[in-house]
């Protein structure tokens, strides 16, 4: 497991927490850190290899955690992996983390209705979808914890990114609104927002140069790590955070601020 950021202090003990996309990069750190806080994890993922791999290694410590194959882009997909979830576990949802993502980055002249599509299935329509299917399970329970994974890109123009910025923007007002219709049940919905985090999948969709330039603008020198997104879940997912409604926390680096 990856070493967390910061100490663990079992926050989430007991809690049922499902994590999308948790087969690799930020959800599968996110859903290590939930484990080292005491939580119950769900792991969510349309790829069923890296999830049984995901699975298996978040187990050999010890944690308790079931694998749920899903795209979280079709409605009837993301409704019968909650339900298994909370049948499985014996208990409603008090945590949900969504981080599943599908990205392409194009010029606009080359976007193509495929990808735009499937860009906002999972990115967009999958937070709506997931949201719907968690918030009866924590209504239940008496409230609960959703954290929304954006993007920088929603905040500062990048090329080539039109329909990813558009997308990750989405989640911004999604995560606000959901936040207001949520709030008189004891559910609480905020944002992160990271930078370049250091994944093979990030790095790997940009040429050398964009990663040269982002380096040389960033203050703390260098792109963040999956473990320091997951401490910020944590701290989003825990009751340390039990003001913090409709929030949005940047985590980048201080890139958005010395690029402004």
């Amino acid at each position: 497991m990856t070493e967390p950021a910061v100490p663990v202090a079992r926050r989430l003990l007991g809690t049922v927490c499902v994590v999308t996309g948790a087969a690799r990069g930020i959800g599968l750190a996110i859903a290590e850190r939930f484990a080292a806080e005491g939580g119950r994890i769900a792991c969510l993922d349309v790829g069923a290899a890296r999830l049984d791999t995901a699975v298996q290694r978040l187990r050999e410590s010890g944690a308790e955690v079931r694998g749920y194959t899903a795209d979280v882009g079709r409605r009837e997909s993301v409704a019968a992996a909650f339900e298994a979830v909370e049948r499985d576990f014996g208990a409603p949802v008090g945590v949900l983390v969504n981080n599943a993502v599908w990205a392409r980055f194009q010029p606009l002249a080359d976007v193509d209705e495929e990808s735009v599509g499937r860009m906002f299935d999972v990115g967009l329509k999958g937070l709506i979808w997931t949201t719907q299917a968690v918030a009866p399970q924590m209504k239940r329970r008496g409230g609960g914890a959703i954290v929304n994974l954006s993007s920088t890109s929603a905040l500062q123009a990048l090329t080539h990114s039109i329909a990813y910025a558009a997308m990750k923007a989405g989640v911004l007002g999604l995560t606000r609104a959901s936040a207001v219709e949520l709030s008189p049940h004891g559910i609480r919905v905020n944002a992160i927002v990271p930078g370049m985090v250091g994944t093979p999948a990030s790095v790997a969709q940009f040429d050398e140069a964009t990663v040269a330039a982002r380096l040389s603008a960033m203050p703390l020198g260098r792109f963040g790590e999956p473990g320091e997104i997951a401490s910020v879940a944590a701290f989003l997912a825990s009751d340390d955070s039990r003001y913090v409604q409709g929030a949005e926390i940047v985590a980048d680096g201080g890139w958005t601020i010395a690029t402004r």
